[in-house]
């Protein structure tokens, strides 16, 4: 059976409690607000209408975790759980208003965003797992559309992966709530041969509303 060429949909999570309080959210995530929760069900809808979906992967984080049931109960689909890309560990700083984080403690060398606490996961090593599950996925799924809920930080271990470069330098790309960034399959030209499959950025940051219904003639 021919598979249509592999379609990635990384999507992230819906707005969280977290989001509300400005606080870091790892293990201790409360998940969805009321709002999170519709966004994650408009989401849904908007896949739905939009083609099957094979698979649905999710951070373990539960904000993550949260807006994949939603998204995967609609698909008649089982949520698949990634602990690799959960968010980085923040050790002592759960539960810490970011501004107060980054009071208290230095930067991490390699993100200047996040505080490097103790007990807490060095980016790099953050990037190490997520591009390993998020390579283990693409790798996965020979054809068809794929979900993976995230968050932000995913998006940016995408772009490492794909990449193979250790920072992004002055890149800085946005991802809203419950926005969805696709990935295409590239075709390549004929005689063209990489030693990998290359992956194509169709759309960014993209709002997920449902398809506008059919306009019958009368």
């Amino acid at each position: 059976m021919t598979h249509p060429r592999s379609e990635l949909l990384l999507i992230r999570h819906g707005h969280a409690h977290c989001n509300d309080t400005g606080t870091i959210a790892g293990p201790a995530c409360t998940g969805l607000t009321d709002t999170g929760t519709a966004q994650a069900a408009a989401t849904a809808a908007w896949l739905a209408s939009t083609g099957p979906v094979r698979a649905v992967h999710a951070s373990t984080t539960r904000r993550a975790a949260d807006t994949a049931k939603v998204i995967a109960a609609r698909l008649g689909l089982a949520v698949i759980a990634e602990p690799g890309l959960r968010v980085p560990d923040p050790g002592a700083a759960e539960g810490v208003p970011w501004p107060q984080a980054r009071g208290i403690w230095p930067a991490d060398p390699h993100n200047a965003t996040r505080p490097a606490a103790p007990g807490g996961e060095a980016w790099c090593a953050y990037l190490d797992r997520a591009t390993v599950a998020l390579g283990r996925i693409l790798e996965l799924h020979p054809g068809g559309r794929i979900v993976v809920v995230g968050h932000t930080e995913t998006l940016t271990a995408m772009l490492h992966h794909l990449l193979g470069v250790a920072g992004l330098g002055r890149l800085k790309l946005a991802f809203d709530h419950a926005a969805c960034s696709l990935w295409q399959a590239t075709s390549e030209w004929p005689g063209i041969a990489p030693p990998w499959q290359r992956w194509t950025l169709v759309r960014h940051n993209q709002p997920c509303t449902p398809a506008p219904a059919a306009i019958t003639a009368t």
